[in-house]
């Protein structure tokens, strides 16, 4: 019943969002020819993928025609690990449709709910585990992704991915909304892109 009152409530105020962010749509204002690409290539992708069939049916039938964010922002996370790749992946929190999402892009990678003694190269937060993650942040590899859920669903969260931005192991970090993204490639200029979707 909360989850179900939560894609309620953003049913209301994505529009909102969507308009106040607008000036950000399809990667305008950004100059970097690979943030652009990723940004096009990953984030807006709008191809069919060999597994969106199957994992679309996780969802409720009302859900996948009435509130179609929630099933666009779950099939970004597929994309994000298609295009990151890992060996380990780390989901923490409880969010088994997520968990779906992640793992059926890269069926080979481990699957871990902890941090401890794992180096994953893409991280997964949910909202209620944002506590979880350590500040700073865990060594990552400089190909690794980490995906922040519900950055914006209350002060703590928005104070939290303020300082996972601020925090020295970051360098690129995408404000989605939704989520947010953070990239740990050394050889790109650190970067804070806000993009509406």
């Amino acid at each position: 019943m909360t989850s179900f009152l939560l894609s309620k409530c953003q049913f209301v105020r994505r529009p909102w969002v969507w308009l106040l962010r607008v000036r950000h749509r399809k990667g305008y204002g950004v100059h970097s020819p690979s943030a652009y690409a990723f940004l096009r290539g990953v984030v807006y992708e709008t191809a069919a993928y060999y597994a969106y069939a199957e994992l679309d049916r996780l969802h409720p039938w009302w859900q996948r025609y009435m509130l179609r964010y929630s099933l666009t922002c779950r099939r970004l996370l597929f994309r994000l690990a298609n295009y990151v790749h890992p060996r380990t992946i780390c989901v923490l929190g409880s969010v088994p449709i997520e968990k779906a999402y992640l793992t059926a892009a890269v069926p080979t990678a481990d699957v871990v709910q902890t941090l401890d003694a794992t180096s994953p190269e893409l991280i997964f937060v949910a909202r209620e585990a944002l506590a979880q993650l350590p500040q700073p942040l865990p060594k990552m590899a400089a190909t690794g992704m980490l995906i922040v859920e519900g950055i914006y669903a209350d002060a703590a969260s928005h104070d939290r991915w303020r300082a996972i931005c601020q925090d020295p192991q970051t360098v690129i970090t995408y404000d989605l909304y939704t989520y947010g993204l953070v990239l740990f490639d050394r050889t790109k200029h650190p970067q804070h892109y806000i993009v509406n979707f």
